[in-house]
């Protein structure tokens, strides 16, 4: 994990951006040239791998983890260590959380099998694995715990928590070592928010926004799945490559994963563009890129999305919101689009609390978080995103009961 930050945050694409201006081309136009350099490494890279190798991610730890007793090949993950890293080097639209998640789990797995440990084993230590990713990266152990808990494992049981938090602690404290502190985003707002009438409608605007966003995010993706049989990975990648370079010239706040955009609105700045033009256009980037199938997450691009929905609902809900209230609905709007989408309620909302370290958002985060699950799950019947394409894919997803039953000798 700490690798892969410390590559990606070498700012390479900046340097190529930097040395073409030199050569005369409008900085503008220069911009367009990193995402197409990126897709075309990944093009050659994975038309040289097997078909068996190109499977990557979520989805492959949930398939191996339900249909194939949890055995994650070492060589896939390596394989998703190259592809993030050339990926967001590029500037490409997706995030690097469920990448290091399929990472951390392949790590599991080995052990497990250098231990030769039972399959109920295994499957502990690659949500393990799973818990110490997302920790490393955020900073936020107890989100990890709940991610692998909630998406992975799809259960809660108290036996697997120990083993969890353990997990999830040392990870963050050799990030930590390594990297220092990570921040993603400088918020030291203090904001005392009532629960009054007016209050909640707003929160359950913002619900209502998210859900329909998660499900407009999911049904992109749900039509461009078709289309992995019908059309090459070469022609879906170059898709993707000439899209994202578009974006890049005229809205250059959509590239890569897009925390630096919250910040800016989270530091009291402004974007360049309408707000709500960067999150129309992040959110069909996002959805057209990882449902072409580039291998990439989505966490992090749901942080963003939601953030800037939030945002949007503030201004448009309150007259003239104070600062301190629009990064309240950002922060919110970050734990609720990622909750919905992913179906993890609880991992969207530690995970914001971890981030925010204010205890005055858990009340307005619960009640917009869990409005946005319910809406999502019972009225536009939406799962996660990731056992929608297990789904699509006729993929079984079996319960951790059901798993256990079956793999008892």
């Amino acid at each position: 994990m700490v690798a892969i930050y410390v590559i990606i945050n070498s700012s390479v694409a900046t340097t190529i951006t930097i040395a073409l201006h030199n050569l005369g081309i409008p900085e503008q136009y220069c911009r367009a040239f990193p995402p197409l350099i990126a897709i075309t490494i990944l093009i050659t890279f994975f038309s040289l791998l097997p078909k068996a190798m190109q499977s990557v991610g979520i989805i492959h730890i949930l398939d191996k983890l339900n249909n194939h007793k949890g055995d994650l090949p070492p060589q896939n993950a390596l394989v998703q260590f190259f592809a993030i890293i050339i990926g967001l080097t590029g500037g490409l639209s997706i995030g690097k959380e469920g990448p290091e998640a399929h990472i951390g789990a392949a790590f599991g797995c080995k052990i497990a099998k250098m231990r030769h440990a039972p399959i109920q084993h295994r499957e502990v230590l690659i949500a393990c694995g799973v818990a110490g990713a997302i920790a490393a990266a955020f900073h936020t152990p107890l989100a990890g715990v709940l991610f692998a808990l909630e998406v992975i494992l799809l259960s809660f049981h108290t036996i697997i928590i120990l083993p969890l938090m353990l997990s999830s602690v040392a990870a963050m404290v050799v990030s930590k070592w390594l990297l220092g502190p990570i921040q993603l985003f400088r918020y030291d707002q203090e904001l005392i928010f009532s629960l009054d009438t007016s209050n909640i409608i707003a929160l359950g605007l913002l619900a209502l926004t998210a859900s329909i966003l998660a499900s407009i995010f999911l049904h992109i993706q749900k039509t461009l799945w078709s289309l992995e049989l019908k059309i090459t990975l070469a022609w879906r990648f170059l898709f993707v490559g000439i899209a994202t370079s578009v974006c890049a010239i005229w809205i250059p706040e959509t590239l890569g994963v897009g925390y630096q955009t919250l910040e800016t609105l989270l530091t009291g700045g402004t974007l360049e563009h309408l707000i709500i033009t960067v999150l129309i256009v992040k959110l069909l980037l996002t959805a057209f890129s990882i449902g072409l199938g580039i291998p990439g997450g989505v966490i992090g691009p749901l942080f963003v999305i939601g953030g800037l929905a939030g945002a949007q609902v503030a201004l448009w809900f309150f007259q003239s919101p104070s600062f301190e209230l629009v990064s309240l609905f950002i922060l919110l709007g970050m734990a609720t689009m990622m909750s919905a989408s992913l179906q993890a309620p609880l991992a969207g909302l530690i995970g914001v609390i971890e981030l925010n370290s204010s205890s005055n958002i858990i009340l307005p985060a619960m009640l917009v978080i869990g409005v946005s699950c319910v809406i999502t799950r019972t009225l536009l019947k939406q799962d996660s995103i990731f056992i929608e394409k297990l789904k699509s894919q006729g993929k079984n997803l079996p319960s951790y009961h059901e798993r256990h039953t079956r793999n008892k000798p």
